[in-house]
């Protein structure tokens, strides 16, 4: 069963993985379809106003002014533009920095040469160079363009994406590795506090009962059953916790039987617990029969009586437990009703949390086990249906 589980986490793991790099992929090729796409737009754009600019300085009947139609028409780009004689040497340029931008052909250093160059040549692996001519055959020169900064930032920006995703996916990675580590030790805790609270009952009885035989050593009968009984009732808890991980067997049950045994074993043993606690059943329903792992599902109500019976700070106090019928829902309704010192607004969202504790003892993982048993285990719900500080609590399950 382990190993099964281990393959599925293993197969989920890859396929994630897998998907996560498919999704990579498609981004990238979706960005660059697109920014070829731009590219293609921009090239055209650029011919055309090429195009426009040789159709004025073509035409002998209109009168204009080419250094006007050079700055205008082809200049008034927001590329990296270099225009250059029929030598390739450059003669204007714009949209290249400030630092050439402000300069003219006879303020240029040598250094200012060599970087025109270097320009030009990524210029020339960008786009074609257009050659502008005069009147179809003569070379003017040749228009030597770069990409926009739209469409540089949008070359970029799948991989500042897929950089911006794997750090995030490394922050995350640290984080839930370092919550997971957290709730781990929670756990260890919680494990430890509710093995504790499990012993706790039985334990006390054992101990109130060799009590009472040294007192009246007449009650030595009676006593040997008892203790006999708490023997049992420490294997069962063995057991449960022996459950824990694995999936539970399912049996058509009493749940009305069920509870009255588990109220029936603490009213034995409440005298040992010294509190002054009334338990009382009241069942609307006269059979509930449901698919029910008797052992697991008498620990969840246990659970859920002994952490009434330590919100009972004065000593006494009542616990109600009653069992109804949806019948629009077709669910049986369980609940357990104290009149303790209830939750504090702030902590009612935590008390399912593995390791939360209000107090020295119980609480650490015990409704956490509770919720499990209930909700994974037998399909229903468990949840806090109200609490009330100095009030009490009122936890209840849906089964069915």
């Amino acid at each position: 069963m382990k190993q099964v589980l281990f393959n599925r986490k293993a197969n989920v793991k890859a396929v994630l993985f897998v998907v996560g790099i498919l999704l990579i992929v498609s981004a990238i090729f979706y960005s660059q379809k697109l920014v070829n796409t731009l590219k293609e737009n921009s090239t055209a754009y650029t011919h055309f106003r090429i195009k426009v600019f040789e159709s004025n300085i073509n035409n002998p009947n209109l009168d204009t002014d080419i250094n006007f139609l050079f700055t205008d028409v082809i200049q008034g780009a927001d590329y990296p533009i270099i225009y250059t004689d029929t030598e390739r040497r450059p003669q204007s340029w714009t949209n290249l920095g400030p630092d050439l931008d402000k300069k003219q052909l006879a303020d240029i250093t040598p250094e200012d040469s060599i970087k025109l160059a270097g320009l030009l040549h990524e210029m020339a692996s960008q786009n074609e160079p257009i050659p502008i001519t005069y009147q179809n055959n003569i070379v003017l020169g040749y228009y030597y363009y770069g990409l926009s900064p739209v469409i540089q930032k949008l070359q970029l920006f799948p991989f500042i994406a897929i950089g911006a995703a794997a750090l995030f996916i490394l922050i995350g990675y640290f984080g839930f590795s370092y919550i997971k580590k957290s709730e781990q030790r929670f756990i260890w805790v919680g494990m430890a506090k509710e093995t504790a609270h499990q012993l706790g009952t039985p334990l006390s009885s054992i101990s109130g009962w060799v009590e009472l035989i040294k007192l009246d050593p007449e009650m030595l009968g009676t006593a040997v059953d008892e203790i006999n009984k708490d023997l049992i009732r420490l294997n069962k808890i063995a057991n449960r916790f022996s459950k824990i991980g694995s999936v539970p067997t399912l049996k058509s049950s009493d749940l009305i039987h069920i509870v009255e045994t588990v109220i029936e074993y603490f009213q034995r043993r409440l005298p040992n617990m010294q509190k002054r606690v009334t338990l009382h059943f009241e069942s609307l329903v006269k059979s509930a029969m449901l698919p029910l792992n008797q052992e697991l599902f008498e620990w969840v109500l246990e659970n859920l009586i002994k952490n009434s019976i330590d919100a009972m700070e004065d000593q006494a106090g009542k616990i109600e437990i009653s069992l109804s019928y949806n019948q629009e829902k077709q669910k049986y309704i369980l609940d357990v009703r104290d009149n303790g010192r209830g939750i504090s607004p702030h902590q009612k969202k935590n008390i399912f949390k593995p390791g939360f504790s209000t107090k020295k003892r119980g609480w650490g993982l015990g409704l956490s086990l509770a919720r499990r048993i209930i909700e994974e285990y037998h399909g229903g719900k468990l949840y806090l249906k109200e609490s009330h500080p100095g009030e009490g609590s009122t936890f209840r399950m849906i089964l069915g």
